[in-house]
């Protein structure tokens, strides 16, 4: 009797954990899914200036400079929109000059770091937290 107790027992514990595990990939794929789902939704695929990488855990979205070509305003917003980023970091964004060098932020599952600088235009790299 002990040794079906303890068999079941194991049995039980053994499937908690396998569910847990699959429960955190499932997240994680989710969560690596996110960034070429909204750049999908965003009709951006091969857009120039707007780079999917590291299977899907980050993006680069430039924006076309005086001296670059790059994706315009609305595609980055648009992206930007379908990834949950805060009206903050969008006011942010949009207010950064050349002279205030590489700036970061964050939200839900993701972090951000940009720059500004009129010949190459708006340059953002998004991560995923997962990296």
């Amino acid at each position: 009797m002990f040794f079906g107790l303890g068999g079941l027992a194991i049995g039980i514990a053994a499937g908690l954990m396998l569910g847990a595990a699959g429960g955190a990939v499932g997240s994680a794929l989710a969560e690596s899914s996110a960034i070429p789902n909204a750049v999908e939704k965003c009709a951006a695929v091969d857009t120039t200036g707007v780079d999917v990488m590291d299977k899907g855990k980050s993006l680069n979205l430039r924006t076309t400079g005086e001296e670059s070509e790059g994706a315009d305003f609305l595609t980055v917003g648009c992206v930007l929109t379908e990834l949950n980023a805060p009206d903050s970091l969008t006011t942010r964004l949009g207010s950064t000059r050349a002279l205030d060098g590489t700036q970061t932020g964050e939200w839900a599952g993701f972090t951000a770091s940009w720059t500004y600088h009129p010949d190459n235009g708006l340059n953002i790299i998004v991560e995923t937290a997962n990296k």
